[in-house]
């Protein structure tokens, strides 16, 4: 069966009411109702996903982000720092079956301890002092989100055997009205192995299946694999080790409730941290990763 005839059959023609398209499947809840099991159908877990991660209305969604930074040696693992941020995702519904987001984060690194912001950070390995940049990744050509998969355009052109179109199967479990959702990030070639990042996001089921509820509270917690060969890593002393970053997050109301000294120092380090990434100018973040590494 085509994902063509997938929204033919189930879902109409119109993307205007997301509501209504769900409402003959079995997502069709209110808050009251007892979910008792998960759908297995790939566009229905899509709508799932998406009320999860963001919103099925075209707005913006923000997380509120805090972590800390392990160096994982041969023989030991030592806390480095910590870091407090957002990721900003603007929504769109492109048609029946698809969904883009346009995603932004801002991390800024802490004291592991104060959890004060910190701009420079002395080596317990090895005793260098360097400079903490700020972490600020904006997406402008959008992220794909389909019952066939979830991509970018450019990383789904060049590495076509890492982003295969098959139906969605989510790692999903529903234990008493919590859903809890596991995800992984495998990236391919374009940065120092090894990369990897998993994710468990945590949600309640009588939110994202009630129909008359376009977003659904939630949080996630997660790490964050990336090689010590990268700066400032090497900098500071960590290889042959790597280091991992531990995370968690809180899907907010509204961007004021980020931390006020947080969104000071945001704002003030771009102005552009209240606008999507899709109005920006210039190739996009991976256009530019991949020129830079020879894969355009």
């Amino acid at each position: 069966m085509s994902l063509n005839d997938i929204s033919r059959r189930k879902f109409g023609s119109s993307a205007i009411g997301v509501s209504s398209l769900v409402a003959g499947s079995t997502l069709t809840s209110c808050a009251t109702n007892n979910i008792t099991q998960l759908p297995t159908d790939p566009y229905e877990q899509l709508i799932a996903m998406v009320k999860m991660m963001g919103t099925l209305a075209e707005e913006r969604v923000v997380w509120k982000t805090k972590g800390k930074i392990f160096a994982i040696l041969p023989d030991d693992v030592i806390l480095l720092y910590g870091m407090r941020g957002s990721e900003s995702t603007w929504w769109r519904q492109m048609d029946d079956t698809r969904f883009v987001r346009y995603n932004s984060t801002m991390s800024f690194f802490t004291d592991p301890v104060t959890d004060e912001i910190i701009d420079e950070f002395k080596s317990p390995i090895n005793g260098n002092t360097i400079k903490l940049p700020v972490s600020y990744i904006r997406h402008k050509e959008g992220e794909w989100f389909t019952p066939m998969g979830v991509y970018y355009g450019s990383m789904k052109k060049v590495f076509p055997d890492q982003y295969k179109d098959k139906p969605l199967q989510l790692d999903w479990t529903l234990d008493n009205d919590i859903i809890r959702r596991q995800d992984g990030d495998n990236f391919p070639p374009i940065i120092p192995q090894p990369s990897m990042e998993y994710v468990s996001f945590f949600t309640r089921a009588s939110e994202v299946f009630d129909t008359s509820l376009t977003r659904a509270d939630c949080v996630s917690a997660g790490w964050n694999i990336m090689a010590g060969s990268r700066s400032p890593y090497k900098e500071l002393g960590i290889p042959p080790g790597n280091v991992n970053w531990h995370f968690d997050a809180v899907k907010v109301k509204d961007v004021e409730d980020l931390d006020q000294d947080y969104l000071e120092k945001a704002r003030t380090h771009s102005d552009r941290f209240d606008i999507s990434p899709e109005l920006d100018e210039g190739p996009s973040f991976f256009e530019r990763i991949l020129k830079m590494r020879g894969f355009s």
